[in-house]
């Protein structure tokens, strides 16, 4: 937190994700008029879809707050947690119930940060406008942040996420998002949030979340083929075969193993 301040002395600082979102109200006494809160929300349901298939499941066995200092999870037992009366029927809800629970405890969290210090800037901007109608916002949250706008968005039109039919073939959605009708507390959180929940809009953004059609999608899916390959990568780093993942080929198609393993051998040549 030190370190933060002295930063902001000289210039701005950016801090973003939700292993920090929980302290705002702790950078708010360091920090006093110099910090700005951005809250950005997405539809529950497309969320918790996305996080669905995007996200390997042990990463939600992994320990919850209230078990671990260094969880990551939230539950409806830690004993901050809004919405205790999911404890109730924790043990039977399902993984995609309890992603739409956990991004109801995130944004509730977020309104009461701007309840308790009104004082604080605060920006609420659903996800949606931004993907709509980026150099808008982006004008937008300059003039929140109290920066020049840019004069044009730098970059590139948005790659296709390049993962993206990997993540549908591994762990398609099925009918699992139609629980959200069962969670009220959610249902009136994404009303507040401007997320009303249309049933007829759900129903053709949900197809984007299913399995891929045709034949090969279906036997990769069903032989668990990009599991197998991933420990088989694993592997290969492991005895030094092929060299570890870089992060500047984010966003790029998967490579095929055959290019993989020409590269090492021509590193090892060389």
């Amino acid at each position: 937190m030190r370190d933060v301040a002295r930063a902001s002395d000289r210039k701005p600082v950016l801090i973003f994700g939700n292993t920090m979102s929980h302290l705002a109200p702790v950078f708010y006494r360091v920090l006093g008029g110099r910090v700005r809160f951005l809250h950005l929300h997405r539809d529950p349901v497309v969320t918790a879809a996305s996080m669905y298939i995007r996200i390997k499941p042990e990463w939600w066995h992994r320990p919850a707050y209230e078990d671990d200092p260094n969880g990551m999870r939230i539950t409806p037992f830690d004993p901050h947690a809004r919405f205790v009366e999911y404890g109730d029927r924790w043990a039977d809800l399902s993984l995609f119930e309890k992603i739409l629970y956990e991004w109801a405890e995130r944004h509730a969290a977020a309104l009461e940060t701007h309840e308790r210090l009104p004082a604080a800037p605060f920006l609420s901007v659903l996800s949606e406008d931004l993907f709509a109608a980026p150099a808008a916002v982006i004008e937008r949250l300059a003039a929140f942040m109290g920066l020049e706008p840019p004069g044009r968005i730098a970059g590139d039109a948005a790659r296709r996420n390049a993962t993206w039919d990997r993540s549908r073939e591994q762990r398609p959605l099925g009918d699992a998002w139609r629980a959200y009708e069962s969670h009220p507390i959610v249902l009136a959180l994404a009303a507040r949030l401007g997320h009303p929940i249309d049933p007829a809009r759900l129903e053709r953004q949900m197809e984007r979340y299913q399995l891929p059609p045709g034949f090969l999608p279906w036997i990769r899916h069903t032989t668990r083929y990009w599991e197998l390959r991933g420990r088989a990568a694993g592997w290969l780093r492991e005895r030094g075969i092929v060299p570890p993942p870089s992060d500047a080929m984010r966003g790029f198609p998967p490579r095929r193993i055959t290019g993989v393993l020409r590269e090492a051998l021509l590193r090892r040549r060389g």
